[in-house]
């Protein structure tokens, strides 16, 4: 665990400074002081920056001053609505953010109740996730509403872990589910006695499990029609 904390003015980011943090977060309200933001760059450190109430043309400038400063950053997509409706968060502006500024990680900062957008914003190429945090939802303040509890954030963590790891592949076969096709599979089957040069057809073979046998169902199609070269009994 890492510890870090937002300064909101040049005396708050010197004392953090003399601390000697090992990053800084800059908060949406100051995502165009630039400033503040160039003073925080100024000493060298990695900063995560949340882009809520600004503008891609804003937050621009804020991503020229951190490049500049050739530092390591991200950026958040933030609404600044506490809580924030499903239909205010806006998932959509994390494409943005990708769009405009492509080698940067970037992360969402979520003021929505619950996990649910957190874990959404996953798959659109979050790397980061932000959320208000209480040791208990019945205490009193400005932030409880929004805030997730010890259980949420196990969940969440968790439930991001995986979510990443689900992320990319193919649409194709692993060698893994092949013990699953041995017996999933089905195959062609004879469902009663067929003489030597019997025609093959829907009333005398159809298709079964397990997929161990040399025909496999997707060929049905192609056995229907054809003399049998050999007698076979029921249900080979």
């Amino acid at each position: 665990m890492i510890y870090l904390s937002t300064p909101f003015s040049r005396a708050a980011a010197d004392r953090l400074e003399e601390m000697n943090i090992s990053a800084y977060k800059i908060g949406s309200g100051e995502c165009n002081n630039y400033p503040l933001i160039k003073h925080i760059a100024s000493f060298g450190k990695p900063i995560i920056l949340s882009t809520g109430m600004n503008d891609i043309k804003s937050v621009k400038k804020s991503v020229e001053i951190l490049e500049n400063a050739k530092i390591s950053f991200a950026l958040l997509h933030t609404t600044s609505m506490y809580p924030t409706p499903y239909s205010k968060v806006r998932l959509g502006a994390l494409n943005d953010l990708k769009k405009y500024f492509p080698n940067i990680p970037i992360g969402l900062s979520d003021h929505s109740v619950g996990n649910y957008t957190s874990f959404a914003a996953i798959p659109l190429g979050a790397s980061i996730i932000e959320k208000h945090f209480t040791s208990n939802k019945k205490w009193a303040g400005p932030d409880i509403q929004v805030s997730i509890d010890p259980k949420e954030l196990h969940e969440l963590i968790i439930g991001c872990q995986a979510i990443k790891e689900s992320l990319g592949g193919k649409k194709n076969i692993l060698k893994e589910e092949q013990p699953t096709i041995d017996f999933a599979y089905a195959c062609v089957v004879s469902i009663k006695n067929i003489k030597k040069d019997g025609i093959f057809s829907k009333e005398n073979i159809w298709v079964k499990r397990p997929g161990t046998g040399e025909i496999k169902a997707k060929d049905y199609f192609k056995i229907i029609g054809k003399k049998a070269k050999y007698d076979i009994s029921n249900n080979k």
